[in-house]
């Protein structure tokens, strides 16, 4: 599946209320994909899209690939980031799947997102790589599992 990347810096794309973030690139998109083989395919594209910006990404301090899931937003952002989780690099890549807009922290689904990270990760060649830690969270940084 093909996703329509736009570029927005300094501002989450689908956050109106975090804070301005200078000197970052938001890669965005968004899918309406609904069930689980497309949206599976759409998680696919966006983490590609983030793989795709590991080279001008990983520098010497980057410890984390960070794959973070907004259930309530329907957002996946992913990240290379230092290892207190503070410094990401800049380019950020957001995808917003809209019919998920609403859905729970927890669920199944955060589990299938979860499970579809590190599956597509584990078979990358290019993520192999670079020497970062696979993380994952539907909450906050301060809670992650290695993937």
């Amino acid at each position: 599946m093909s996703l329509d990347w736009n570029i927005c810096e300094q501002t989450h794309p689908f956050d109106a209320e975090a804070p301005t973030a200078a000197g970052y690139r938001f890669h965005h998109a968004e899918s309406d994909a609904a069930e689980d083989p497309a949206i599976k395919q759409a998680m696919e594209a966006s983490l590609e899209k983030a793989v795709s910006l590991l080279d001008s990404n990983v520098k010497n301090e980057s410890l984390f690939f960070m794959a973070e899931w907004n259930p309530a937003g329907g957002v996946l952002r992913l990240s290379v980031t230092d290892g207190q989780k503070a410094n990401d690099a800049e380019d950020i890549v957001c995808t917003r799947f809209n019919a998920l807009v609403g859905g729970e922290s927890g669920g199944e689904l955060t589990e299938k997102v979860s499970f579809w990270v590190k599956d597509f990760l584990s078979i990358c060649e290019h993520f192999m790589n670079f020497s970062l830690v696979a993380l994952f969270t539907d909450t906050s940084r301060e809670r992650v599992q290695i993937l």
